[in-house]
């Protein structure tokens, strides 16, 4: 309808409808106009489709912070393999349809986020023959409203909005799949992939594609392809103490409240709703941002998860994901008490939110980090009254901070380096380091498991989809794709290799048997969890010895636990168990692990390992001078025994009645539990005291005591105390192709 302007400086513009709206990310002003493809042109609709970006394509991996993170997981099989037919399928009823793309205009500088300049006062001013009223941020963008001859705004709402793209860029905000298919028909036909920059590196996984999409449906006329697109800005955010990308953020997950569930991943990546996805997030942002390699590298965390309800880790390479950081958030510092100070405990039960958080200001020591009340955002906030869904966003630095320099790092320490983890750790770092890119293939496998988020899954799917169309006697040719998933299954094998070398010296085949047994146990959530937890209740002892416990140390708290661990771990074996296994459930005879299923909930279980491994005198060597009254420790390490082999017997008996159905419990328990008894003897004489005294001197004093039966407070409430997501989750690790491929 209007032109570009005769007095234009800036490059990109797009013209629409305007309008304004308020959420909870601040005000949002927007533009409806359309994208489009066809034959190179000026028009703006054009200009538009070569604007948008996934955040991939923004932001370099490297530099991404978790708390600036949108979208940047692609899922481009699925884009190739629907969304780019559907969008050149023109059937007779009309052309495809696509809801509206929502983009926003974000600052960057050299792909790093930035600011806008503040936004200057408003004047009218004659542009393309009409009147407008005018604002403007700097040199980053222009914004132009029409108005009537009286100079007040028009009612047909007709709107144009200029930027600069070397200081700001169009980012996907919602759609970015639809977005990506009208790019890669775009890139395809103007032969621009190597113009996209980094969108060049996706390449291989849309030209043939789209080429061969336009050969099925014939002459397909792309003039008559148009998406609708919503560009939004937010006025309120320019300035230099603006945070445009946090109000995007939020604005993100505004937009798809009512949309396909995000993943519980992106939940946690993207939300401020909850102050233990923030400190999950956190986290993150350490591993990333770590200089000192101290701590494990973070692509040995698995984040970017797409499956809706999914803790359990699909990589392979990974030894811990993003939702083992939530829990240990959740039962570190949220608690509740009861779970930390009583072992006997188990995990579920329906929680008081009020002691949730009153535990977490403790934990955190938040009466150190604000007065008694305080304003906020133009909201007034009671230091103790902040929980974890009420708490000052202005502050969460603040916050965050403390948590990173205490509970952060301790929990870190112990993912860093513990024996098993340092050791999984080892072996990928020598993965990469000794991965050679030398073609197409290789570099996206090489992608998937330390750089590009979402690669993996989009070769994985891809990899599944060439399997169906094998089996269904169709032609499947090897693209670069099915190569590059096909290359991740001979460096999982090298991997782990490389890891049984690391962790026992060994990496031939009983040595590689015995490590992939022992991985099998500690990539589980029930073992990481049960560390965690482990760190948590020794600390909770700390805390009520005399003199108490600074919140400062718990870091080197940390480390003094790692080393009696590691002491225990780096035992020499000679005739002897070898400690390395202790946790082992295969490959060695008399296993202390008897559990039977490993989910999440069986945690208090693993600390029950944890704990006994320091009651052996190299690792309480490393604990004495922090846990100084034994007598306490012991108290609780015999709770914590008794509560397994609680377990043990009732898996006993569990085992006898599925031999025995005709036969009553009562008959069976005295067997069920003889045999648990004698079999926690042996595996404790063999593992840990070399003789049956100090077992048979316990089962004598807790005998009169009995074993304990704590349940949960309400077992339907199990699902909702794991956040949800824990429900019927096997958290045994993938360790194969197969496993991946659901075989």
């Amino acid at each position: 309808m209007f032109g570009s302007g005769t007095k234009l400086t800036f490059h990109n513009y797009v013209q629409g409808t305007w309008g304004t709206f308020a959420t909870p990310a601040g005000r949002v002003d927007y533009i409806m106009t359309k994208a489009r493809l066809g034959e190179e042109t000026n028009e703006p609709e054009r200009r538009l489709t070569k604007s948008l970006a996934p955040v991939r394509e923004v932001m370099e991996a490297g530099d991404l912070d978790f708390n600036q993170l949108l979208q940047r997981d692609l899922d481009d099989h699925r884009v190739a393999v629907n969304l780019i037919p559907y969008l050149l399928d023109l059937k007779p009823t009309g052309p495809a349809f696509f809801p509206p793309i929502v983009a926003v205009l974000l600052p960057f500088r050299s792909k790093r986020p930035s600011f806008f300049e503040s936004l200057g006062q408003q004047a009218v001013v004659e542009d393309d023959g009409a009147r407008w009223q005018q604002e403007q941020a700097g040199a980053s963008f222009r914004v132009q409203r029409l108005v009537g001859a009286d100079d007040r705004l028009h009612s047909a709402n007709l709107g144009k909005l200029w930027w600069d793209d070397s200081k700001a860029q169009l980012v996907v905000l919602d759609g970015q799949h639809r977005a990506m298919a009208l790019l890669a028909v775009e890139r395809t036909m103007t032969k621009s992939w190597q113009n996209s920059g980094v969108g060049g590196r996706f390449r291989s996984f849309y030209e043939n594609q789209v080429i061969q999409a336009l050969r099925d449906f014939g002459d397909v006329d792309l003039s008559r392809i148009e998406v609708p697109v919503t560009v939004c800005w937010f006025p309120e955010e320019t300035g230099e103490q603006a945070k445009p990308h946090e109000a995007a953020r939020k604005l993100f997950v505004d937009v798809n409240k009512e949309a396909r569930p995000p993943s519980e991943s992106r939940i946690i990546l993207l939300s401020d709703a909850e102050l233990s996805n923030v400190l999950t997030r956190r986290m993150l942002s350490e591993l990333r941002n770590d200089t000192s390699d101290s701590l494990l590298p973070i692509y040995a965390v698995e984040y970017d998860n797409p499956e809706v309800n999914s803790t359990r880790s699909a990589r392979w390479s990974v030894l811990t994901n993003i939702h083992l950081l939530k829990f240990a958030v959740d039962r570190c510092v949220f608690g509740p008490p009861k779970y930390l100070n009583n072992v006997a405990q188990k995990i579920g039960g329906r929680l008081s939110q009020t002691d949730l958080d009153t535990f977490m200001q403790e934990q955190l020591d938040v009466l150190s980090l604000f007065p008694d009340q305080f304003e906020d955002g133009g909201f007034t906030y009671q230091r103790d009254k902040i929980g974890n869904t009420e708490f000052p966003l202005g502050q969460l630095d603040v916050i965050s901070d403390r948590f990173a320099a205490t509970w952060g790092r301790a929990i870190l320490t112990l993912l860093s380096k513990t024996a098993p983890y340092a050791a999984h750790a080892k072996a990928l770092t020598q993965s990469k380091d000794e991965w050679h890119v030398d073609d197409t293939g290789l570099s996206l496998a090489h992608d998937a498991l330390f750089g590009g988020v979402g690669v993996f899954w989009t070769l994985r799917d891809s990899y599944e989809h060439y399997l169906e169309k094998k089996a269904a006697g169709a032609k499947a040719a090897k693209s670069d794709v099915i190569r590059a998933w096909e290359a991740l299954k001979g460096r999982e094998e090298a991997f782990e290799t490389y890891r049984a070398q690391a962790y026992l010296d060994s990496g031939r085949t009983g040595g590689l048997k015995k490590s992939k047994a022992a991985y099998a146990v500690f990539n589980t959530h029930a073992c990481q969890l049960g560390m965690m937890m482990t760190l948590g209740s020794l600390w909770e002892l700390r805390k009520k010895q005399s003199g108490g416990a600074d919140l400062n140390e718990l870091p080197q708290f940390a480390d003094a636990l790692v080393a009696a661990w590691n002491a225990y771990f780096a035992l020499e074996s000679g005739k002897a168990k070898d400690r390395r296994l202790a946790f082992n459930k295969i490959e060695v005879s008399h296993p202390l692990n008897q559990i039977a299923n490993m989910d999440t909930p069986q945690a208090v279980y693993f600390r029950y390992f944890w704990l006994q491994v320091l009651d052996t005198p190299e690792a309480w060597a490393h604990m004495a001078p922090w846990v100084v009254n034994r007598a306490v420790f012991e108290d609780m390490l015999s709770t914590a025994r008794g509560l397994y082999l609680g377990l043990c017997q009732d898996q006993q008996l569990k085992a006898l009645k599925t031999g025995r159905p005709e036969v009553i419990d009562t008959k069976l328990r005295p067997e069920a539990e003889k045999a648990a008894r004698a079999a926690l003897g042996r595996a404790l004489k063999e593992w840990f005291y070399g003789t049956d005294e100090p077992y048979n001197s316990w089962l004598a004093q807790f005998g009169q005591k009995g074993v304990p039966t704590q349940q949960p407070d309400d077992a339907a409430g199990d699902a909702e105390d794991l956040a949800g997501s824990a429900k019927g989750a096997e958290d045994e690790p993938v360790t194969s192709v197969d496993d991946l491929l659901g075989e």
